[in-house]
């Protein structure tokens, strides 16, 4: 088998394992053909009284000093407060997530600009009381000015520290398991961002960090000041950029982890949206 027929089968067995995996907890991820850094093989098990499936396998973001150790599969808070029409209440999100602990999920998504800020809120009050168990990970970069988006990209030094030390307030920690740039700052070098992390590193308030949709050229920039443990963009059926675009293949080079986002296009792969789906007008992307 030559080697662009191994690429090929890679990216297949990727994308149908990933959409699957969004379905249903129980479903092996099978990512370890596209992640850097050599992860462990995801497995599941109902092995206990209660029947439910549990997520066993782990991977592994990044590399070296970099290396995080996560769950095979993550769990996107997003959407319990942000951009997906209804929700249930915060008591039934809050069990939702400790079911998500309980069956072994370690790595939890959210931002700061979910909400804004609610989402930070929620998951800093369902999740706190798993501190050592499980790993909150957050993102900065959109503007958000009281409580609101501003629809601009701020990655000052003296913003991001500020966006730092809110979000610890707000998910009840004290340090970041890991601090995602979520957008680019046109105005701010990747450098530059990336010297600022180093230095919440070095004063414990960020352990690892990542960087969200961007090039492969600025991925190189930022991971030679301060090396990266995750790039997070999207990444499913219908989006492919990152194999087209270097993302992957620098992401593999540099021994960079991936995390692919909305891995079944946010419900469109899921079977649950069809015609007659209404989105709120007010709280949902998906419309347009």
């Amino acid at each position: 088998m030559n080697e662009d027929n191994k690429m090929d089968i890679s990216r297949r067995g990727f994308l149908k394992t990933a959409a699957l995996a969004g379905a249903a907890l129980a479903m092996p991820a099978g990512l370890d053909k596209v992640f850097a850094a050599g992860p462990k093989q995801p497995e599941t098990s109902r092995n206990d009284d209660t029947g439910i499936a549990r997520i066993k396998g782990h991977r592994v973001l990044g590399t070296g000093k970099a290396a995080f150790e996560v769950s095979a599969l993550g769990f996107g808070v997003m959407g319990m407060t942000y951009n997906r029409s209804q929700h249930p209440d915060k008591k039934q999100c809050i069990r939702l997530l400790h079911e998500a602990v309980d069956r072994g999920v370690t790595l939890f998504d959210t931002a700061i600009i979910y909400g804004p800020l609610t989402n930070e809120n929620l998951a800093g009050e369902a999740l706190s009381e798993f501190k050592g168990r499980i790993s909150v990970t957050t993102k900065f970069g959109h503007e958000v000015i009281d409580g609101k988006g501003t629809g601009r990209q701020d990655s000052r030094p003296a913003t991001i520290r500020r966006y730092c030390e809110e979000s610890l307030r707000r998910l009840r920690l004290e340090t970041l398991p890991m601090f995602y740039q979520h957008r680019a700052d046109p105005n701010t070098p990747a450098e530059e961002v990336a010297a600022t992390i180093a230095d919440l590193m070095k004063e414990g308030k960020v352990q690892h960090w990542g960087m969200c949709e961007v090039s492969a050229e600025t991925i190189r920039k930022a991971h030679a000041i301060c090396p990266l443990t995750a790039i997070q963009s999207e990444y499913h059926l219908m989006h492919r950029l990152v194999e087209e675009n270097g993302v992957l293949d620098t992401c593999r080079e540099l021994g960079i982890g991936f995390v692919p986002y909305s891995p079944i296009n946010r419900g469109f792969l899921g079977g649950c949206i069809n015609e007659y789906t209404v989105f709120d007008p007010n709280n949902d992307n998906r419309q347009t």
